[in-house]
């Protein structure tokens, strides 16, 4: 976490783990981390409490009353996270301080009870029945009977899913008309002199949603169907450019040869060849590129949540 922000959040007397910041301020319990590379909110945090619906709509229109810049905000089963952004770091630690003395102000008016209470349930807590658990990277105490009644329904969520078909032939269709519509703008890009992971990216990103519209199930093989489906087309399709150029250029001069003898006689050039094998492992490249930053963040949004 940035140092200037590491001071901030210690002068609320929170403590600091890895990139998160732990503690309690004006009674709630808190926590904050800095995600420099997030151009919308950068600094993330979240509010742990208990609410009535009324008591949250009443909490949403006020804070939104407020009408802060570059803020966004939502509810969690476990109370509010919020995100904050501005023009520079600096600005925003500078009315950082008012605004949260705003936004704690209206929970407090408002009847969001504060940390001695189980933000699930809203029964006080006590240290021998409650747990700090890890949620998301954050840590928010629950009451254990809240823990186990949440647990047993992500273990038998866990239990649905892994219960149902993995229909693998229609999740491989999906991907396929993904695959396809990233071989389509390869070749655009292509015939414009450009080379990118664009094309690879759009196929990927495609090819997961169709899987899972096609019945798919959204798991490890997903990643690896459609990641698999992507690079094949991706790598013959410069070589499809290719044989089918030359075959026009062979019907434009009058050769009586399929574009596939026309592809290997261009090839004998060595220029060409070298050229050809150049633009190739461009693709391929740049497939792979585009491939493992979506693999990273289908990873991510497929991983099953475990027990809190």
């Amino acid at each position: 976490m940035n140092k200037k922000f590491i001071e901030f959040f210690s002068y609320y007397g929170m403590e600091f783990n890895g990139k998160v910041a732990y503690g309690k301020i004006q009674g709630y319990e808190t926590n904050a981390t800095l995600a420099s590379t997030d151009n919308v909110a950068p600094l993330k945090m979240h509010v742990s409490f208990y609410a009535t619906d009324e008591q949250k709509q009443n909490i949403q229109a006020q804070i939104r009353a407020l009408a802060l810049k570059f803020f966004v905000m939502q509810f969690t089963p476990y109370g509010l996270a919020l995100g904050f952004n501005d023009i520079t770091l600096n600005k925003l630690l500078k009315r950082l301080p008012e605004t949260l003395e705003a936004i704690y102000k209206i929970l407090s008016e408002n009847g969001a009870k504060k940390s001695e209470f189980c933000p699930v349930c809203g029964n006080p807590l006590a240290s021998d029945s409650s747990k700090k658990c890890n949620i998301d990277g954050y840590t928010i105490t629950i009451d254990n009977e809240c823990v186990n009644t949440i647990n047993n329904i992500i273990n038998a969520e866990n239990q649905d899913f892994n219960a149902a078909p993995n229909n693998y032939f229609k999740g491989f269709i999906g991907a396929l008309l993904g695959g396809l519509v990233g071989v389509a703008i390869t070749v655009i890009l292509y015939m414009i002199g450009f080379v990118s992971a664009l094309s690879a990216v759009v196929s990927i990103v495609l090819g997961a949603f169709l899987y899972q519209k096609f019945q798919g199930k959204p798991n490890k093989m997903m990643v690896v169907i459609v990641t698999l489906t992507t690079l094949v087309l991706q790598a013959i399709t410069i070589p499809a450019i290719y044989i089918t150029a030359a075959g026009i250029a062979a019907n434009e001069v009058g050769l009586g040869i399929s574009a596939l003898e026309a592809f290997q006689m261009a090839m004998q050039d060595a220029e060409l060849a070298r050229y050809f094998y150049s633009e190739l492992a461009m693709v391929v490249l740049f497939t792979a590129i585009g491939a493992g930053i979506e693999i990273f963040a289908l990873s991510k949004k497929i991983k099953r949540t475990k027990n809190i």
